[in-house]
């Protein structure tokens, strides 16, 4: 599959929004910020909600076009747990010597499940405490791999149509049961419906329709209608798998593209950048801008260094190298009567 760099470059859009609703929000938890982070919070909302639309879509491109199931998990799993674990561990280490909201005074045995709860992905789908915040989005996430999954095994042909109306039953009671959870979560579909359609439609409107799509759909989720926005988003999300438009030539420059690389890092990242900020800024007496200011500035650099470190150490080096190579050294060795051989290499979705 060929790199989509408006896709890419929505990545990093999505994660600074997230980045820039979590700078208000932390700053009013601090208490060196008294304002109606309403507007803000609606543009993290909204970072999390494209986030699902990329997943739809993604998923689905690389269920129909690989058709390989257990590579689809085995990828999943090799691009999520490697960043994920060691910040899991690390709170559970750390949390409870700095007394760290809910990790402050868990049992023995509460401190055993709730690991066991964090390592499973478990908090956001089900109604529990989150040690890693912004982990509860991967929790969705794994809720949806699982649902498109049985679906599109549901879709294969089977030798047992009970067995097929048994897996799509199943797919209807998880989906119900997610959407019921956090109706945000529709936001996965637009993706999955924006690929059919592209698959299908090559309609391409005027270079204005992507970027003012998003202004739209911020402001319907602004004023509390998540529907239209979930709505809209298709179409949105349509004119960005076409690369059409300037929203797509503005995130394809190398700013947003640098973003888009460190996304996944970044995300599970800034909050631990922004955290001494939220502790010590309120004791200095600043201006509310001031103070602010500092926390997203300082914020943004600590937390754009680890990211790139993150992904060069653990995403790049370890997950790339290692564990691919691991996976291609596993297939058997098939010999090809050819004089000379191309070198070998595989996709990674």
């Amino acid at each position: 599959m060929s790199k989509n760099h408006t896709i890419h470059g929505l990545r990093g859009l999505c994660a600074l929004m997230v980045f820039v609703g979590h700078v208000i929000s932390m700053s009013i938890n601090g208490g060196y910020l008294t304002f109606n982070e309403h507007s803000t919070l609606v543009l993290a909302e909204i970072g999390v909600d494209v986030f699902f639309m990329i997943s739809g879509y993604l998923i689905v491109q690389s269920l129909v076009k690989h058709g390989k199931v257990g590579q689809f998990f085995y990828n999943r799993f090799i691009r999520i747990y490697p960043v994920y674990l060691p910040l899991l561990i690390t709170m559970f280490i750390v949390g409870p010597i700095i007394h760290f909201d809910w990790l402050a005074n868990l049992t023995t045995s509460e401190y055993i499940l709730n690991f066991v709860y964090g390592l499973l992905m478990l908090p956001g789908v089900f109604p529990l405490e989150e040690a890693v915040r912004n982990s509860r989005t991967l929790s969705y996430e794994f809720a949806f791999y699982l649902v498109s999954v049985i679906f599109f095994v549901s879709l294969r042909p089977l030798n047992n149509k009970y067995v097929k109306w048994i897996l799509i039953t199943i797919g209807l009671i998880i989906s119900m049961a997610v959407i019921i959870r956090l109706p945000r979560a529709l936001f996965f579909l637009t993706g999955v419906l924006a690929y059919f359609l592209s698959e299908k439609y090559n309609f391409l409107p005027s270079k204005f329709y992507s970027l003012l799509s998003l202004i739209i759909i911020y402001l319907a989720t602004y004023f509390g209608d998540i529907y239209f926005s979930i709505l809209l988003g298709v179409f949105f999300f349509y004119l960005v798998i076409k690369e059409q438009g300037y929203l797509s030539s503005v995130l394809k420059t190398k700013f947003f593209q640098y973003f888009g690389t460190l996304s996944y890092s970044f995300y599970l990242l800034h909050p631990f950048a922004l955290f001494p900020f939220q502790r010590v800024m309120s004791k200095f007496n600043l201006p509310d801008f001031v103070s602010v200011s500092i926390t997203f500035v300082g914020g943004l650099l600590i937390a754009t260094v680890i990211s790139h470190l993150s992904y060069e150490l653990i995403e790049n080096r370890f997950t790339n190298r290692f564990l691919k190579r691991k996976k291609i050294s596993n297939v058997p060795h098939v010999p090809v009567p050819t004089p000379a051989s191309a070198p070998q290499t595989t996709p990674v979705s």
